[in-house]
């Protein structure tokens, strides 16, 4: 046997994959090996929360084929040892975009001996990670003194918010909502409301898997004020890259 060298997936080992239209088409494939003797060890993980199909892709007896297909939960690896790779496909529902990493040894069987020995030890199984828990390192202040709905979070370019803790400060009576939209500031989803009958303070609080737009890439943070009390909302959080 003899080492052939690392496999990155899309050469890069982590892509940013953004679902097809036809969910029945792969969103994106990667060929790993041109060669039936070249088997592959690795993994593939998705780092989003999506859920996504793989397809893997073989040489067995009498040519290449369709071996495995496979569902990818939120932060779950497959572990491959062993296998005659050819391709991996990867199925990311419509409209949405991942995070998708690969990596892996291949090693070049030489004789039928060879490659009796190595599928022999041929296994595939899961790994399923806790949520990553994210760096925190957006901080946003915004004082608000009209009744209007301002925007308190836009995120960088292909990624969402994750937001850690939200402060709310009133110099007055107050009704503040909050509210998750998508970048055109519809598809408003409800976070929480909050009264006021006087001057005083509200904290929210999540965990370190933070609280996420479920709007996806570009979506914005927002809060709804009904009076001219000077509001002062402070968050913090982090920009999630492809859904992580």
């Amino acid at each position: 046997m003899l080492w052939s060298g690392m496999y990155n997936f899309a050469s890069s080992g982590t892509e940013v994959i953004t679902g097809n239209a036809n969910e029945s088409q792969p969103s994106y494939t990667d060929l790993i090996s041109t060669n039936a003797n070249l088997f592959f060890s690795g993994q593939f993980s998705n780092l989003s929360r999506v859920l996504l199909g793989l397809e893997l892709s073989g040489y067995l007896t009498g040519g290449q084929t369709s071996i495995h297909n496979h569902d990818l939960r939120a932060y779950e690896s497959l572990n491959v040892q062993n296998i005659p790779l050819r391709q991996i496909g990867i199925y990311v529902p419509a409209s949405k975009t991942v995070g998708f990493h690969g990596m892996g040894s291949l090693t070049l069987v030489q004789d039928e001996d060879e490659r009796a020995i190595c599928l022999s030890k041929s296994m595939i199984w899961e790994d399923l990670h806790q949520p990553p828990a994210f760096e925190l390192d957006v901080y946003n202040n915004t004082t608000i003194t009209t009744a209007t709905t301002t925007t308190l979070w836009t995120p960088v370019a292909e990624s969402t918010q994750g937001v850690y803790k939200i402060t709310i400060a009133s110099a007055g009576a107050q009704t503040v909502e909050l509210q998750w939209t998508d970048d055109g500031g519809a598809s408003a989803e409800k976070i929480g409301l909050i009264r006021f009958s006087a001057e005083g303070s509200f904290v929210y609080d999540f965990d370190t898997a933070l609280c996420r737009n479920p709007n996806g890439d570009g979506g914005l943070l927002q809060a709804i004020t009904t009076t001219t009390a000077s509001t002062q909302i402070d968050t913090i959080g982090h920009d999630i890259l492809a859904s992580q």
